[in-house]
Order: C-alpha cells, then sequence, then structure tokens
C-alpha cells in the first residue's frame, strides 16, 4: 500500500471540506483511549505533565466532568456499556469465550438510522468484530491498527498501532469520507495498554532510561515487584500517556483545520481505569476499585450547544452508560428506548450531576470469580455470585483509597448502602 503522510492526510482533508455545504448534522470524532486512569492526568491534577494538549483542551474548549465510572473494569465489558448504554449483566459482553447480547441499539447504529456515515478504527484486539464491536458502523476496521484476537495476550499487549499510526488512520478516514452525509468517526487508541514501550522521546520523558520495564511485569503479584520496579512501570505509563496526548493534538490540530470543526462534536474518553500493586495485582479487569474503574471524559460540543461554558467542570459522579446518548442529545438524534443512561446535555454548563448509582462488574477478576458493584458519590457495594450479601463496602468520602472494607465489621449496612443491594443482581 503506498505510504501516505500526516501533512497530505490533513491536506486532502481541508480540501474536501471546502468541496460541500455542512449538513445539519454535526460530524463527531470520538476518541477513546485505553487504559488511562484520570489521575494520570493534568487536568485532573496529576503534576507530571502527562497531558499537556489535553488539559489545555479542557481549560479552553471542553468540559470535564470530574468522576465518571466505567461499566467494567476491562475493555470488553466497559467499551460495550459505552456503545449500547446498558449495564455488562445486559449486554453480556463479558468473556471473549462467552455470547454477547444481540439486537441491542447501538450508538452506531441509531447514529446510521439517522443518516451518519459510520466510521471505527481499532487498535484493541479486545474489540474486534467477531466479539460484536462492529455493529452499525459502516467500517469497522479492525486489522489496520491491531494484531487477531488469537495472537494471545503477550501479542495483544504489544501487537498495535501506536498513536501517531492510529492517527493517520484516522485522518485517511476522513479524508475518504462521504461529502452528502455527517460523519461519525470512532478511534480507539492503546498507547497506555500494557505492555508499557512509550516511543521516543516519551521513553526518557519521565525515566533517565529508554530501557523498558520487563515484558509481562503485570502479571506478576505485588509480592515480587519492589518500588523501584513500579516506579519504572509507573515512569513508562507515563510517558505513554505523553506519547497519546500528542497524537491526539495532531489528530485535532488536523481537523480543527477544516471548515467542519467548528460544528463538531469531540469526545476524549477511557475505557477503564489500570491498577499498579495497589491491592496485590497490576493491569485492570482484577477487582471493582477506583483504580480500575474511574475513566477521564471531555466533551466539546458543537457550536450552538446550550448551555455550554468552555472549560465548566462537572462535579458528582456520572457513568460511562451515559456518553452515547449524551453524543445523540448533542447531535439532535433521538436516544433508543431500553438505554439506561441519560443525556448529560443540560450539564455542560458546569454544575453537579445527581449522583446516582453506577453498576459496574468484572468477570475475570482475582483471584477468579464474577462481581459487580453499585457506587454513588459517597458509597460503593461489591458483591461476588450468587450476588446475595456485600462482599466489601467502603465510604468514599472517609475513604477514597477504598483501604477500609466496612463490610467486614457491619451487623447490617445502613439504609442508603442496603438500598444499593438489588442493584447487585444481574438484570438477565
Amino acid at each position: 500500500m503506498k505510504r501516505i503522510s500526516f501533512l497530505s492526510i490533513a491536506a486532502a482533508f481541508a480540501i474536501a471540506g471546502t468541496a460541500y455545504s455542512a449538513p445539519a448534522k454535526p460530524d463527531i470524532l470520538f476518541v477513546l483511549v485505553d487504559s488511562v486512569r484520570p489521575s494520570h492526568m493534568g487536568c485532573y491534577g496529576y503534576p507530571r505533565g502527562t497531558t499537556p494538549f489535553l488539559d489545555r483542551f479542557a481549560r479552553e474548549e471542553a468540559v470535564r466532568f470530574e468522576t465518571v465510572v466505567a461499566g467494567g473494569s476491562w475493555t470488553q465489558p466497559a467499551v460495550m456499556s459505552l456503545f449500547t448504554s446498558v449495564e455488562p449483566g445486559v449486554h453480556l459482553r463479558v468473556r471473549p469465550d462467552a455470547p454477547h447480547a444481540v439486537g441491542l441499539a447501538t450508538l452506531a447504529g441509531a447514529l446510521r438510522d439517522a443518516g451518519y456515515q459510520t466510521v471505527g478504527v481499532t487498535a484493541n484486539a479486545m474489540t474486534n468484530r467477531r466479539f460484536g464491536f462492529g455493529s452499525g458502523f459502516d467500517v469497522w476496521d479492525d486489522y489496520s491498527a491491531t494484531v487477531s484476537p488469537d495472537a494471545g495476550p503477550a501479542r495483544i499487549g504489544s501487537g498495535y498501532a501506536q498513536g501517531m499510526a492510529l492517527t493517520r488512520l484516522g485522518l485517511g478516514r476522513l479524508a475518504s469520507r462521504d461529502p452528502e452525509k455527517p460523519l461519525f468517526l470512532f478511534l480507539f487508541y492503546m498507547d497506555s495498554h500494557w505492555d508499557f514501550h512509550p516511543p521516543p522521546p516519551y521513553d526518557e520523558k519521565f525515566s533517565d532510561s529508554p530501557v523498558p520495564p520487563p515484558a509481562g511485569i503485570w502479571m506478576a503479584p505485588a509480592s515480587k515487584v519492589d518500588g523501584a520496579m513500579r516506579r519504572r512501570v509507573v515512569d513508562a505509563y507515563d510517558g505513554e500517556i505523553a506519547a497519546f496526548d500528542h497524537a491526539v493534538s495532531n489528530l485535532v490540530a488536523a481537523v480543527s483545520a477544516t471548515p467542519r470543526w467548528r460544528d463538531t462534536l469531540l469526545v476524549v474518553a477511557g475505557d477503564h481505569g489500570e491498577a499498579f500493586w495497589e491491592r496485590g495485582w497490576a493491569s485492570h479487569g482484577n477487582n471493582l476499585c477506583d483504580d480500575e474503574l474511574l475513566v477521564p471524559l471531555l466533551v466539546r460540543p458543537p457550536a450552538g450547544a446550550s448551555p455550554f461554558r468552555p472549560g465548566a467542570v462537572v462535579r458528582g459522579q456520572v457513568g460511562a452508560v451515559d456518553v452515547a446518548p449524551t453524543v445523540l442529545d448533542l447531535a439532535g438524534v433521538e436516544i433508543p428506548r431500553g438505554w439506561s443512561g441519560r443525556s448529560l446535555k443540560g450539564l455542560l454548563g458546569g454544575g453537579a450531576s445527581d449522583g446516582r448509582p453506577v453498576v459496574s462488574e468484572t468477570r475475570i477478576a482475582r483471584p477468579g470469580g464474577w462481581v459487580r458493584s453499585a457506587r454513588t458519590d459517597r458509597w460503593k457495594v461489591v458483591a461476588a455470585q450468587p450476588f446475595d450479601s456485600v462482599l466489601e463496602a467502603y465510604d468514599l468520602v472517609a475513604d477514597p483509597g477504598e483501604t477500609n472494607n466496612l463490610a467486614r465489621t457491619w451487623k447490617s449496612p445502613p439504609p442508603e448502602v442496603a438500598g444499593l443491594m438489588p442493584l447487585l443482581k444481574p438484570k438477565r
């Protein structure tokens, strides 16, 4: 295939943008990044300078949601909840070897039905079309930027396109768009997923050595990983986040130079978080702690959206299930029945959410099993199958690090905690 430069793609898209009048509905650019903890981004308070572009974007052009809870602590349940606006117990995309529910309304499908061209490019093999993630997309490119899901964990952790390569692929799709339709473009960046091998110069941005951590170190228990190695892993992880930030800055620079930028909705979100042995294990999918569940969310609506205040911050928790309804609402598309999420459009001027409970789950938890959680702004409760009793309970205001499991000492939970327990039962 002929290699196309980044600049030639940007130029082609800019030229294409002048060749047609803007359709009634906005273009939508949805950027998803794997494994980024909000607490490692400057706009969420991290001091290391990992995300200079996104920090400025959040401050000057977007709305930042302070506390966003993913539907699961690893990619498949989390991303499918983003796409379908239902919890994992409904969509059932919970393990690679398990069938998922079919016939559910998806974000891409709703947009396609509303006249959008829907295109996705993913660098994550766990979002291959065989797992249902291509539903509703005119084009679901799950081969240009990643290996097959059959490649195994070691290859999946390294066999993906890094940020600038995915940006070039995305801009190529933009340049070849259908000029008669509004475009929904979804890009899934994988940079910050293990193994952590940041490209130069980001391999030395937070470390004196470009040598990456040992391959597979994320699989080792905490007892086998000393403090120096943990710092080395975090340095490399932060370098990966910085590389992603650079890639997105180039993506946005190219798109913002086009006539359609003013009317483009841009969403930047994470699929799930990442652990660094705080509770015995690293990586994700291990449990339902906030380290693995909280994700970033920045929304830049199209021109004319109201209410909207650039740089606004929304306090209080929302769910990742709320993202798809928000996108449709901002695009003027009807929200499908059966979705459990709600549009956040009314919060784009800032303020506080109502903090309604968010349900999450993982079925690859260590040391094994199926666990579900229900979280509010104050409380989190966790139960394991058959979900008849609380396994863990945390007061997130008094104990944000989730170090004191109150379920061990309570004779009976307080009423507000007891009220969450019915949510721990799967809906189907």
